[in-house]
């Protein structure tokens, strides 16, 4: 058992490193990228001809099939928490790469989620539940989450919140895509050859393609700070609710003292969390804010400074 479960948590925080050494390139080279008038296809372009970029997909996938490896073996409860570290991972490698500096504060923060996370896997001893469900019992799910995304797309059309609402419905869809996996794995196992015959592929498809765009149009809609929590929190958040309640997988609580342990280690992750994404987020801003300094040569003109300065000097 301990062993199965160490093969889990290796499988999970490979994925996770996976994902953050893509995040880092993938953020470097699109801050690099000629200024667009929006995130579409002229990025996309510029990005398809930069040989660094496909190899940060190619990471990417590398990190989802040890995310499908780790889902195959553990359940959803075990492997989603596992998966945040990518966002302390991305700091420590942006850090190292000399894009930003580890505060101290990002390394207390580090240090709390990462008791926390030892805590709550101690203290949960998540067990096993089932791999595949019926359509019937996901239905519920589905239309719950369809309204619950068409409500963050109705609000996001207040430009404030814009960015929030779109980056949430980004997280819930990776949470539900992310519980859907669980199934592929299963399937890719058990019935490889019959892989494509099952409503579970095209539904994890749709969930993450739709989450990607969410996502991608959250971060062109407004600050990181305010957008990539929401997408880190909500993904584990539906997925382990998920694990829980459809899944059927279950957290061994057997006392008073576990309980309240248990909702202290859930609060300090949730806490710990949202304070690396941001600090994340402020370092890819950093990033993104000196990219107009490295492609100053595209610009012509003086700066705006200077042309307030002489249109003052002209008013006087």
């Amino acid at each position: 058992m301990i062993l199965h479960h160490l093969v889990v948590a290796s499988a999970a925080l490979g994925a996770a490193s996976c994902f953050a050494v893509s995040n880092v390139i993938e953020q470097r080279k699109a801050a690099q990228a000629p200024l667009q008038p929006s995130l579409g296809i002229a990025l996309l372009w510029h990005l398809a001809h930069q040989p660094i970029w496909w190899l940060a997909i190619a990471v990417d996938f590398g990190g989802f099939g040890l995310q499908l490896l780790a889902l195959g073996l553990g359940e959803v409860v075990f492997v989603q928490p596992l998966l945040v570290t990518s966002l302390l991972l991305s700091l420590v490698i942006g850090a190292v790469a000399g894009s930003h500096r580890l505060s101290r504060a990002d390394l207390g923060w580090a240090l709390v989620f990462a008791v926390s996370l030892s805590l709550f896997l101690v203290a949960a001893r998540p067990s096993d539940g089932v791999a595949l469900r019926p359509i019937g019992a996901w239905i519920p799910v589905f239309v719950v989450s369809g309204l619950l995304v068409i409500g963050c797309v109705l609000v996001s059309r207040r430009p404030a919140r814009r960015a929030v609402a779109l980056a949430a419905a980004a997280g819930l869809l990776f949470g539900v895509s992310s519980t859907l996996m669980k199934g592929f794995a299963h399937q890719v196992a058990h019935d490889r050859f019959g892989l494509f015959a099952h409503w579970q592929v095209y539904a994890m498809a749709a969930a993450l393609a739709a989450g990607f765009l969410m996502m991608q149009t959250a971060f062109h809609a407004g600050d990181l700070r305010s957008s990539l929590p929401a997408v880190e929190l909500g993904e584990p958040l539906v997925a382990s609710t998920l694990g829980v309640v459809l899944l059927h997988e279950h957290l061994h609580v057997n006392s008073a003292a576990a309980g309240v342990l248990l909702t202290v280690t859930i609060v300090a992750m949730v806490a710990s969390t949202i304070r690396l994404a941001q600090s994340t987020a402020a370092a890819k801003a950093e990033i993104a804010s000196r990219a107009p300094d490295r492609r100053g040569a595209a610009f012509h003109g003086p700066p705006r400074s200077e042309v307030l300065r002489q249109g003052t000097d002209r008013n006087h």
